[in-house]
């Protein structure tokens, strides 16, 4: 698909965006008791610039380290190229926030980016037909006193995975652990309300028909459970705050397929160090997200009420295009999902994303050209940007 396809894409996704329902200065009921628990839950697209641009549709796409925010499985799948036994591969983003932003979809914007933080970082190594990597996301940000409170947030999670191809490279299975943690904080003399901190499993799978050109790919993890919150003030009584009785990241599922339009199938393995053909990669995602059992939201949580959050399931549509444009040198990214609202006062919201990778120089290493590029992407929505940028290796 040439240039300006991808443009016209991204400009027909970009006019739907605001079609999400705003509440602005929402009121709820006042904390009273500890019986709640804060729902920690994630659907905008976080990760590499590639996952970013493509909507978060990369979950049957996954190669290696592209995929290792979605799928464990990612981590044992290599590009259908030479390689050699042992590869590993690194990649270190950033991601820039702006000022009134209604990250969770909640209604309220209250968000600010002072001192605020978002970033993720991952390394891979692969052997044979084995796959291993670690990667962590990490975001801080502050909700803003207009909210009726002054709270700073900091979350990391991070995945541990092990993964194997079989059957010829066909199927890739992996396995792997979350970890979280969580810091809540007050504005005003940084005062530590609670932090959190625990671990769950997750496993994932990519179907990949040799001399085919379609992919199909599963992933899921379990709920992040561990014992009761940690603080060191009167649970009652926090800093002016009642602290809740736990604090949840849900469980997740994703279901996915994706199809690769070129001059060779996409299963199949060619000579050279890279595949350098024109084509488009089309992808689709079904994320869901589970419930959380007496569930309300942080942003309510900092202003001392309760928002209703996560009472339901939600699924999270996810559609990405991917174009190499230039042989060797420059790919598009394009995409858009349907962010489902966790709160009862607002409606799902359309995000348009879009991106690009440039090969910037390359190099020779053990006998190889290794390729260094430059990626941007860009996710926008009613009342949410995110842009974020990485250097890294061409695939």
């Amino acid at each position: 698909m040439r240039a300006g396809a991808l443009g016209i894409i991204l400009t027909v996704a970009a006019a739907l965006a605001p079609a999400g329902a705003r509440a602005q200065n929402l009121a709820f009921p006042p904390i009273t008791n500890r019986d709640f628990n804060i729902d920690l839950f994630e659907q905008p697209a976080i990760g590499s610039p590639r996952l970013i641009s493509m909507a978060g549709a990369i979950n049957a796409v996954s190669e290696g380290a592209a995929g290792l925010y979605t799928n464990p499985a990612s981590a044992a799948i290599r590009p259908e190229t030479h390689i050699d036994k042992f590869a590993w591969n690194v990649y270190l983003n950033s991601y820039i926030p702006v000022d009134g932003q209604d990250l969770n979809n909640n209604g309220q914007v209250v968000t600010t980016v002072r001192r605020s933080l978002l970033g993720a970082a991952g390394l891979l190594f692969q052997y044979g037909a084995w796959g291993a990597s670690l990667d962590a996301g990490y975001t801080a940000h502050e909700i803003a006193p207009e909210a009726g409170g002054g709270l700073g947030v900091r979350s990391i999670i991070a995945h541990l995975t092990l993964a194997r191809t079989f059957l010829d490279q066909a199927l890739s299975v992996g396995v792997g652990v979350r970890a979280g943690g969580l810091n809540v904080y007050t504005l005003m003399g940084s005062q530590q309300l609670f932090t959190r901190a625990g671990g769950s499993g997750e496993a994932g799978a990519v179907w990949m028909p040799k001399d085919r050109s379609y992919r199909f790919g599963a992933s899921a993890a379990l709920p992040i459970y561990t014992g009761a919150i940690q603080y060191n003030c009167d649970p009652n009584d926090c800093y002016g705050y009642i602290l809740p009785g736990d604090a949840i990241v849900p469980w997740d599922a994703t279901f996915s397929a994706a199809y690769r339009f070129g001059e060779t199938p996409w299963n199949h393995r060619v000579e050279g160090d890279y595949r350098d053909e024109r084509s488009l990669t089309v992808a689709l995602d079904l994320t869901l997200v589970g419930a959380v059992d007496n569930g309300y939201g942080m942003e309510a949580f900092a202003a001392k009420q309760l928002q209703m959050s996560g009472r339901d399931l939600s699924p999270t549509p996810r559609l990405g295009l991917e174009s190499e444009v230039i042989r060797g040198w420059l790919r598009l990214r394009a995409g858009t999902y349907l962010e489902a609202s966790r709160f009862m006062e607002t409606s799902a919201r359309w995000h348009a994303t879009g991106g690009f990778e440039v090969r910037v120089f390359a190099f020779r290493l053990g006998g190889h050209e290794r390729r260094v590029s430059v990626s941007g992407a860009a996710d926008v929505a009613s009342e949410y940007k995110n842009v974020g940028f990485s250097i890294g290796f061409w695939n």
